[in-house]
This record gives C-alpha cells, sequence and structure tokens, in this order.
C-alpha cells in the first residue's frame, strides 16, 4: 500500500508540475527604460511570442522550459531563466554597438510620429462589451465616436465615415468593418495589432482627410498545423495555420446569425445585419535574402434589411506584398486588385412596388516604398498606382403586376491616380529631439487635379518619461467615382481638404501607468456636400434608409454607389481634448479614456444658415474599462456616458390640409447615452490549448437609450427611436497552444 500511495503521489505531483502555464513579461531599453515593440521572445522548446506596442508579452512555457530568449533587432540578445512563481519577467536590452533600431516588417517604434492609440488582442478580449471584436473594442479609444445601434464604422474626432482611410496589411480596404454589424470584418484570432491614428498621419499615407486605421495580421505558425474558432450566439468562425512548402499559411471563416436572434426584440422596421467573412494569407521567404512575399485574399458579404430596405455589400481584394532588405535599406512592393459590388433594394408593402439599384467597382494599384536609415535619421520615399473602373449603373422595378422592367445606366467612369512622397527624419541629441518634414504630390483622374500636402512631425522627449508631440499639415481627399457621375452627380467637383493640428504629452507613469493628453484642431475646406442639382427636372434619390435617417446615410455614403449631386461649397471644422489612462500589468487591466470636442458643419454658405452641428457630435465622451485575471476567471466590468447625437426636432404648423409637421435643422439633441457592460471568461487548459467561455453583456441594465426620434402622426409629436436591450454575447473560443 505504501509502494501504490507512493506512485500516486509521485503522479499527481507530476501531472502538478507538468503542466504548461501562462508568462507575462515586459522588454524596455536597458538605457531609458522605455518599451521595445516587436521583440521577439522564445521559449526552449520554439514557442514564440512578439512584444506589443507597450513592451509587454505573454508566452505559454512548458515544464520543460528553463529559459527565455529575447532578441530585437539593434539590441544584444539576452536569455533568462523563467521564474517559478506568476512573477511579471522584466527584461532590459542593451543596444548593439553601432546599430540602427529597426524592425523590417514595420513596426519598430518611431517617436516622431502623433500619437496612436494601439490594442492588442490580449485587451480586446479584456475589453467588456467588445465580444472579442475589434470594432467594438475600438470605441473605447479616445478620439471615436459612438454609432447608433452599433452599427460598423468609425469616426474620428468628428469627421465623416467616409474621410477615414483603413489598411489591411498595407492594403487599402472599403471598410474594415460589417457596416450594418456588430464586428469588425477581420477576426481577433489572426490580428496582431489594431492602431487608430485620428490625425497628424505621415506622408507614407494619403486621399483622407480624416485619419486612418491599421490592422496587422499575425505571422501564421510554421512548426506544425493547429486549428481553432469560436462558437457564438449571434456568429461563429473557423481558423487553421500551419506549414506550406517554403512558408507558412493562415486562414479563417466566420458566419453570422445574429439578425436572427435579436429579431423578436427590436421593433418591426429597424435594419438587421448578417455578414459572411473568408481570409487567407501566406507567407514564403526572408526579406534579408531574396525577400519576403505574402501573397493574401480577403472577402466579406453583408447585408443589412428590415421589411422595406435591403442592402448587401460584398468586396474582395487579392493582394501579395514583398519586403526586401539589404542592411539599413529596405524596399516593400504592395501590388493589389478587388471588386466592390452593393445591391439596394426597397419594397413597399402597400402598393406591392419593388425598385433595387446594383453598381459594381474594380479597383486595383500597386504601392512602392524605401526607407534608408542613418545615423542621423531615416530618408523614405514612395510611389503609389491606383484606378478603378465604374461600371454602369442596373436599376430593376415591378409596380406589382407583370409591368416589370429594368434600366441601364449609360454612364461608366474610369480613372487612375498617382502619388509621390518623400519624408526625411533628423534626429537632435539622440531620441530626444527630432523632426519629421514631408511632402506628398498627388494626381486625382477623377477632378484631374493635382495637390500638394505638406506635413510635419515633430518630438521632444522632456524627460525620460515624459514625451511633447506635435503635428500640423495638409490632407486633400478625392470625391467617390459616383459623386462625379454624370448621371445625378457633379462632374466639376473636386477634392476637398482639411488642414490638422495637434499637439500632446504622452507618459510613463509609475506602476506601469502609460498616460496622454492630445489637443487637436481640424479645419475643412471645399467640402462636397449635397445641394439642388441645377439641371431641369433632375431630383435627388429618395432612400429610405430604415429610421435612422441622416446617421445611417452618412454610415454608407462612401459605399453606396449612388450619384448624389455636390458642390465644393461646404466647411468643417472640429476640436477638443483627448485623454487616455492605461494600465495593462499583471492580472489587472484597466483604461480610461475621455474625450471633450465639437464638431461642426456649413453646408451651403450660399444658405445664410451657418454652423450647424454634425450628425455625429458628442460634446462628452467617457469610457471606463476594467477587468481582473483571478485563476481560470477573468471578470470585467465597462462604464459608457456619451452625449446625445444632435437631431432636428419636429414643430406643427397649420396648413389648409390639417397640422404637418416642419422640421427645426439639427436644433435638439438626444438624451445622454449611458451603459454597462459586464465580462466574465472561464479557461480550461488542454494538451492541444485552451477552451475559453465567455459571457459579454451589452447594455447589462437593459437601458433603452433614444437613438434618434421620428415624428408621429398619431400624436403629433417627436417618438423616441429605442436602442437596443441587453444583449448577452455568449460564446466559446477554441485557442490552440503558440
Amino acid at each position: 500500500m505504501r509502494v501504490v500511495a507512493l506512485l500516486l503521489l509521485l503522479l499527481s505531483t507530476g501531472i502538478a508540475v507538468g503542466a504548461p502555464r501562462t508568462v507575462r513579461g515586459v522588454v524596455t531599453r536597458l538605457d531609458s527604460r522605455r518599451p521595445i515593440v516587436g521583440a521577439s521572445v522564445l521559449t526552449d522548446r520554439g514557442a514564440i511570442a512578439v512584444t506589443d506596442l507597450d513592451g509587454f508579452f505573454t508566452i505559454v512555457v512548458a515544464p520543460a522550459d528553463r529559459e527565455l530568449t529575447i532578441a530585437a533587432n539593434g539590441f544584444i540578445t539576452r536569455s533568462v531563466r523563467i521564474p517559478a512563481a506568476d512573477a511579471l519577467v522584466r527584461v532590459g536590452l542593451e543596444a548593439a554597438s553601432g546599430a540602427e533600431v529597426i524592425e523590417v516588417t514595420g513596426k519598430a517604434p518611431e517617436e516622431t510620429k502623433p500619437l496612436s492609440y494601439n490594442l492588442t488582442v490580449d485587451e480586446i478580449r479584456a475589453i467588456p462589451g467588445a465580444g472579442n471584436d475589434v470594432l467594438r473594442a475600438a470605441t473605447v479609444l479616445p478620439g471615436v465616436a459612438r454609432i447608433p445601434y452599433s452599427f460598423g464604422g468609425l469616426v474620428l474626432r468628428g469627421s465623416s465615415p467616409r474621410d477615414t482611410a483603413i489598411y489591411l496589411d498595407g492594403v487599402e480596404v472599403p471598410i474594415a468593418f460589417h457596416f450594418g454589424g456588430v464586428t469588425s470584418f477581420y477576426p481577433g484570432g489572426m490580428l496582431s495589432d489594431l492602431a487608430v491614428t485620428a490625425g497628424g498621419f505621415d506622408t507614407s499615407f494619403g486621399r483622407s482627410q480624416g485619419g486612418i486605421v491599421t490592422l496587422g495580421t499575425r505571422e501564421p505558425r510554421t512548426d506544425r498545423w493547429r486549428m481553432g474558432g469560436s462558437i457564438g450566439l449571434f456568429d461563429s468562425s473557423i481558423q487553421a495555420e500551419g506549414p506550406v512548402k517554403g512558408g507558412g499559411v493562415i486562414m479563417g471563416l466566420r458566419r453570422s446569425y445574429f439578425d436572427r436572434i435579436v429579431d423578436p426584440f427590436i421593433e418591426e422596421d429597424a435594419p438587421l445585419p448578417s455578414y459572411y467573412d473568408a481570409q487567407i494569407r501566406m507567407t514564403f521567404g526572408d526579406p534579408r535574402k531574396r525577400g519576403r512575399i505574402t501573397p493574401m485574399i480577403f472577402t466579406s458579404i453583408d447585408r443589412v434589411a428590415s421589411n422595406e430596405v435591403s442592402i448587401t455589400s460584398t468586396f474582395v481584394r487579392l493582394a501579395a506584398p514583398y519586403l526586401r532588405q539589404w542592411g539599413k535599406l529596405a524596399l516593400r512592393i504592395v501590388p493589389w486588385i478587388g471588386a466592390n459590388t452593393l445591391t439596394f433594394s426597397e419594397e413597399a408593402q402597400e402598393d406591392q412596388r419593388k425598385e433595387s439599384f446594383s453598381r459594381p467597382l474594380y479597383p486595383g494599384g500597386v504601392r512602392a516604398e524605401a526607407i534608408r536609415d542613418f545615423t542621423w535619421g531615416h530618408l523614405r520615399g514612395g510611389l503609389e498606382l491606383d484606378g478603378g473602373y465604374l461600371a454602369p449603373s442596373q436599376f430593376n422595378f415591378s409596380e406589382g403586376g407583370d409591368d416589370d422592367g429594368s434600366v441601364v445606366g449609360t454612364t461608366t467612369i474610369a480613372w487612375t491616380n498617382f502619388a509621390a512622397f518623400l519624408e526625411t527624419r533628423w534626429k537632435i541629441d539622440g531620441e530626444r529631439f527630432a523632426v519629421k518634414p514631408g511632402l506628398r504630390v498627388e494626381g486625382y483622374g477623377l477632378t484631374g487635379e493635382i495637390v500638394v500636402d505638406p506635413r510635419l512631425n515633430i518630438h521632444q522627449r522632456l524627460t525620460d518619461t515624459l514625451t511633447f508631440r506635435q503635428a500640423i499639415g495638409r490632407f486633400h481627399q478625392p470625391p467617390t467615382p459616383a459623386d462625379v457621375d454624370p448621371d445625378n452627380g457633379n462632374p466639376q467637383l473636386d477634392s476637398s481638404y482639411t488642414d490638422q493640428f495637434s499637439l500632446g504629452f504622452d507618459a510613463e507613469l509609475p506602476a506601469h501607468v502609460r498616460a496622454s493628453v492630445t489637443g487637436y484642431y481640424n479645419d475643412g475646406r471645399e467640402i462636397g456636400v449635397k445641394v439642388q442639382n441645377p439641371a431641369p427636372g433632375s431630383e435627388p434619390p429618395d432612400l429610405n434608409l430604415g429610421g435612422l435617417g441622416p446617421t445611417f446615410e452618412l454610415l454608407l455614403e462612401k459605399q453606396l454607389g449612388i450619384a448624389f449631386y455636390r458642390d465644393n461649397v461646404g466647411r468643417a471644422r472640429s476640436y477638443g481634448l483627448e485623454v487616455s489612462i492605461k494600465r495593462n500589468v499583471g492580472p489587472w487591466f484597466a483604461l480610461l479614456s475621455y474625450t471633450l470636442s465639437k464638431s461642426e458643419r456649413v453646408d451651403d454658405p450660399r444658405l445664410a444658415a451657418g454652423w450647424r452641428p454634425f450628425e455625429l457630435d458628442q460634446r462628452h465622451n467617457l469610457q471606463l474599462a476594467t477587468s481582473y485575471q483571478y485563476r481560470k476567471w477573468r471578470l470585467g466590468a465597462r462604464l459608457q456616458l456619451v452625449s446625445g447625437n444632435p437631431y432636428s426636432p419636429s414643430r406643427v404648423i397649420d396648413t389648409e390640409q390639417g397640422p404637418q409637421p416642419v422640421e427645426v435643422p439639427w436644433a435638439g439633441q438626444l438624451p445622454l447615452f449611458v451603459s454597462i457592460d459586464l465580462r466574465a471568461d472561464r479557461r480550461w487548459h488542454r494538451c492541444w490549448g485552451d477552451i475559453v467561455l465567455f459571457i459579454d453583456v451589452q447594455n447589462a441594465i437593459n437601458r433603452r437609450n433614444v437613438e434618434g426620434r421620428e415624428f408621429d402622426y398619431e400624436t403629433l409629436k417627436d417618438a423616441d427611436i429605442r436602442g437596443l436591450p441587453i444583449i448577452p454575447f455568449i460564446g466559446v473560443e477554441f485557442r490552440p497552444l503558440i
């Protein structure tokens, strides 16, 4: 019996010791304690992790692992022992003699730039109310407005969603998020990081007068095949990655059923979303030898439908980014092609009238960029060439009988854009002070213009923990192809531009707290706004957008492909203050963001209407998210307090036909938006990976916030359009081992 007991004791001890565990650490420069981004962390058995924007990493270690090896380009490689207890591993790396610190994937930290707000996959999973999705998580960041009904889209510093450019691995996509859904088009399991730059970006990006969002795909594992995915209340996904001959591949597929779940709980005419998406990305080669090529394809299918309105959007992109490095010189080339299709249909229940509209778009292009590092800074330049073809519009209609018909548009639009940019960065006193002037020249095929955008970024390291940043520049944006369409559009429409100014401080406070304060001012000129078409008999398209009015149209106008007559008479201005405080160390995650802003528009100065509030102007936006890891549980909560959007209230006047409503443009404001979100995660470890059950409850207090108002002819008053009720995001994730 003693032998049996001893064997059982040894077996139980072996099982306890033999279980893999998670180790978290931070990698910084030894001389200044500044975080090192993109450092590789390896275990003895070959598991690998990469440090995030704050220098932190998380890695799963096996029982046989004894050391972690940390390597970063430009620093001396170092090995440290793995602690026996769950303590934070702190690693300081010493700069290699005469080496320039640069990460060839383009993710190396650069000081001379405006502040970007970043989220890693682990942080996205820790934010309550996000449902593991980058779109919902991004709304917690400063400068990002809240969208009614959680519809997809990003409004940065009071700009229109059409003014924000979205890039995935250097390829611009029509929209990063399912435009009618509550999720991004790209799954979090394939994402390496998300960065939101609300303004002041450098000359390597153009054709956007708002901000940019960059999404990065993580490198596929090449040691063996892994599979994972998720099963949720609203959608399900599957992912796979592994080695292929000469490289690796990562792929994913997702399908939603959100519309079927939510339909019984909302108003009858509210539009509901559904979506599909798929991605494949491969990696071959070494950038320091013959170069690395990463062919990829991604696609998204969205549908938003109510009883009368249906909008279906599909896009696909095929690209093959190439990266080659010769010492301190790096070259990146990104060729790509794609297709966008959108169908809009409306069905009147009373007279059985049906109408539909569709118009496909086929874009493509190539981008080349080279950067050369020197001891005094760097020199970067590049060229872009892109264009597209907008096919004729197709109208189908039925009057309820056999009078079906169709009308094919008579116009097509083809265009070619080009751009050249150059910037240089001068470091003065090392990294403590540097300036980065740049110039971008663009030619727009749609308007026949050549525009010049000068930009300047400056940073000063006031102390080892405090940095002062300034950015100023001009940002042009061409109209959409539909806006210059001769049929209902304006072929004489030109580009618009915004002058952006920002300055701010970011600091590393004690206890690993990172904080920032940024002030900004944007002044937009020659904005294309809808006006009456001067052509005789012309009428603007009459779209029923399911009761959400101008807000819904604003979110979709970049993709609709429906021509509106616009003129360059509009003005835009926005200004405000952004505050961010974040701590993500050990079991605690906490993020506080506050935005004080004001955004206004002038639609047509010839009407003497003056400045009016922007449709999504939100004076105050407070977000507080926190979570705590306790053994195998992670519990969290999030508070949102957001000023209500402006709207046009109705007043009743007496006419010969009786009382009739008349809108008072933008004279009202909706009530304060208040929401509390809760989240709980439970993890079970298995030999192949982890099973994670999560319950993410949006609007846990079931507060039916007012999202809009429309006139009710029965009561002769404006009636509230209520927002979503309490919604639980329940799902199970299957996460393979690293």
